[in-house]
């Protein structure tokens, strides 16, 4: 199996998720400024109110 101690998994899944959340939070973070850009034209919706 490996050298790991018990409870503890071999590959740390946590870390993987923890990364692609990440990735996805900044995409979709990324892809709401462009949509913000091209509907209100900036990337803040919220300078004109």
């Amino acid at each position: 199996m490996g050298d790991s101690p018990a409870g503890q998994p071999e590959h740390n899944v946590y870390t993987i998720l923890v990364i692609v959340a990440t990735v996805v939070v900044g995409a979709a973070t990324v892809f709401l400024a462009f949509q913000s850009q091209r509907l209100f034209g900036s990337w803040n919706p919220f300078t004109g109110a």
